[in-house]
């Protein structure tokens, strides 16, 4: 989503003499209308301003708060049987061999062995790649990080 606004609002924000770094620093926040030149008419409606108003206060408090750490996986194993760690062991090969280049993580929290994948900023990321894993991993479901 970040790249989609960056990339519709990179063009103006150039015009109005910002640089692709200011740009690209996200502690700084800009607000485009105020550095257009006078001869540049922006109609919007008052409320598509205050939602992105809106927008960036949320995104600075979830900053503040420390909430914009917070990341998105896919579980593809759980479980607490016998052979549970072997299973486990197997379900991450399997996926490496399937996913090569996505990150694998396995854990064990009493009684339970698990297995990890992916890293996904949004959960709309995780949903679409959650797709896929579930041909695989029918069991697969998406965890907070």
């Amino acid at each position: 989503m970040k790249k989609f606004f960056l990339t519709l609002l990179l063009p103006l924000l150039l015009g109005a003499g910002l640089s692709a770094q200011e740009v690209r620093d996200s502690s700084a926040v800009y607000d485009v209308f105020e550095n257009l030149s006078e001869s540049f008419t922006v109609k919007q409606s008052p409320e598509i301003r205050s939602a992105m108003a809106a927008h960036v206060d949320r995104n600075a408090r979830k900053s503040a708060s420390g909430l914009s750490e917070q990341t998105f996986r896919i579980r593809i194993f759980f479980d607490s049987g016998q052979s549970a760690r072997a299973a486990s062991e197997a379900a991450a090969a399997r996926f490496r061999s399937l996913h090569p280049g996505v990150s694998v993580t396995r854990s064990f929290t009493e009684p339970f062995f698990k297995v990890t994948v992916g890293n996904y900023a949004t959960k709309a990321d995780a949903a679409n790649a959650l797709k896929s894993i579930q041909q695989e991993f029918p069991t697969a479901f998406i965890v907070r990080n």
